[in-house]
Parts: C-alpha cells; sequence; structure tokens
C-alpha cells in the first residue's frame, strides 16, 4: 500500500478497528488497487478502474470522520 499511503489513511488505519466491516472493505479496496498498480505495464496505463477509486476515496472520507471524532472523544 506504498501508492496509496495518505495522512487520512494513517488516521483510519491508527485509530479504527481493522474488525469493522468497512474497515475491512477499505483494506481490501487499498490492496486490491495497489495490486492493479503494480500489474501496470506503466504509469499511463488504464489499470485501476474509476469505480474501485471512487469506492476508495467515498469510504476513506466516511472512516477518516469516524477516526477523527473517536480520537476526540479519547483526549
Amino acid at each position: 500500500m506504498k501508492h496509496l499511503k495518505s495522512p487520512k489513511s494513517e488516521a483510519i488505519l491508527n485509530t479504527l478497528s481493522p474488525l469493522e466491516p468497512k474497515v475491512q472493505r477499505y483494506i481490501t479496496l487499498l490492496t486490491k488497487i495497489e495490486s492493479l498498480m503494480s500489474a501496470a505495464e506503466d504509469e499511463n496505463d488504464a489499470c485501476v478502474p474509476i469505480e474501485l477509486v471512487a469506492e476508495l476515496f467515498v469510504l476513506q472520507d466516511e472512516l477518516y470522520k469516524e477516526a477523527t471524532e473517536k480520537h476526540k472523544e479519547a483526549n
């Protein structure tokens, strides 16, 4: 998941339980997209369906909100 690391991703993975179904789906999407990107022939190869990217970012926004709320409650 080296290509897809971001502060939001780190916050999600460090704050929320990986056993939650939404977090599991997020990890699955990250892994799938990373795998598709690694298999691309070059950087211009249209290797990742836009639907996967859209689902990832919608889910990331939802989970990031949950992670920040959980972090605020803990402090």
